[in-house]
């Protein structure tokens, strides 16, 4: 008994060093995730201000795929936030959408060019990241709050002014179209470390409150991208058509009753066929007046072998055909064939072919394919 008492107390020792000794050697670290990310929760991210529209009712969804792939209707919202790169196309792609009916949200530290909106930018004389007081749209609330960009934009007409300092613009609005494009030089206010301190709450979030059917996070521009499917490029009309005439298609052939496991040849196919059949299909091709029908495969047959033995094209011409037989028979065999080639010219050019006219020629046939056999 005081043996397994023992042996329990050592292991018990044991597992409280172990977690001990790992805990100090081996520190858990949390994942350092980039900044304005919608899912994180580090101080860098954004994850307090999307939750807090979750709960007033808005859907908060990401957006993890090209610009020129957002969803069309009209009453939407989009939230860009430090994009690493936001090209040309892509801005182009950000003003048709905005101008047809939606509301697009961009906040970088950076101002970024964007060609056809009255958006210019200017710069401070202090040099360094010196941070200054910044006043709201509405002075008598005594909206405070801290900018470090060095960055403003310049009045112009057409941009409505959101946030100002001494310096200059730090947020304006442009109308687009039926919608319109908020930029904000102060990405930072977003921010879990950064939305409780002053007023920079209470600054940015009366311009989020509206009844949009959707508010898109853009996380395409953090690096998080979803590739669109091979489907993707089709609408979605022809895919849904697509795949109902796939059905449609299945159903058929099942109806049908097409099998689907092996096919056995019939022994019938592999053994050499008898005269009552011989009889049968050449009597079928004299019912159905298929005269010049039997005349081109008996032709073809004869080119076949041509191209086998002499390396000649199907679809040579005479003067070719004749040119390699020379080079092959005498005189004599190349006369009959070349009164051969005339015969099947005649027969193709002609109107009418005769069953007789048929019988000769192929006798012609079979004189020279015995002889292209030999070879």
């Amino acid at each position: 008994m005081n043996s397994l008492r023992t042996y329990r107390v050592g292991i018990s020792v044991a597992i409280v060093l172990l977690v001990v000794v790992g805990w100090f050697i081996v520190k858990p670290v949390a994942t350092k995730l980039p900044p304005y990310l919608a899912s994180s929760a580090q101080p860098d991210g954004i994850k307090a201000v999307l939750l807090l529209l979750e709960e007033k009712g808005s859907q908060v969804k990401e957006w993890r795929q090209p610009m020129h792939l957002l969803p069309k209707p009209a009453g939407q919202a989009l939230l860009v936030v430090e994009p690493d790169n936001l090209s040309a196309n892509e801005q182009d792609d950000l003003l048709a959408w905005a101008s047809g009916g939606n509301d697009l949200f961009v906040f970088s530290e950076r101002p970024i060019l964007w060609a056809g909106l009255p958006l210019e930018a200017k710069y401070m004389e202090e040099k360094g990241n010196q941070e200054r007081n910044v006043q709201g749209q509405l002075l008598a609330e005594g909206l405070l709050g801290q900018a470090k960009t060095q960055a403003r934009w310049k009045e112009a007409e057409g941009l409505e002014p959101l946030f100002y300092d001494d310096q200059g613009i730090l947020a304006g609005k442009v109308q687009v179209g039926a919608g319109s494009i908020s930029y904000f030089l102060v990405p930072d206010w977003l921010t879990n470390r950064k939305i409780g301190e002053l007023s920079h709450f209470e600054a940015v979030w009366p311009h989020l409150q509206k009844n949009w059917s959707a508010i898109w996070v853009d996380e395409y521009h953090h690096g998080l991208q979803e590739k669109p499917g091979l489907l993707a490029i089709y609408p979605g009309w022809l895919v849904a058509a697509l795949v109902q005439l796939a059905v449609v298609l299945l159903l058929f052939v099942w109806w049908k009753g097409k099998r689907f496991g092996p096919v056995y040849t019939l022994r019938e196919w592999t053994v050499r066929r008898g005269d009552e059949t011989l009889l049968a299909v050449s009597s079928w091709y004299e019912r159905r007046g298929l005269a010049r029908d039997a005349l081109a495969h008996r032709e073809a047959y004869m080119r076949q072998l041509m191209h086998d033995r002499w390396g000649v094209h199907q679809k040579a011409d005479r003067a070719e055909i004749l040119r390699c037989a020379r080079l092959r028979w005498s005189e004599q065999a190349v006369t009959r064939l070349a009164e051969l080639l005339d015969r099947l010219e005649q027969a193709r050019s002609g109107t009418g072919y005769s069953a007789k006219r048929l019988l000769a020629d192929s006798l012609l046939l079979d004189e020279i394919i015995t002889q292209l056999m030999k070879e």
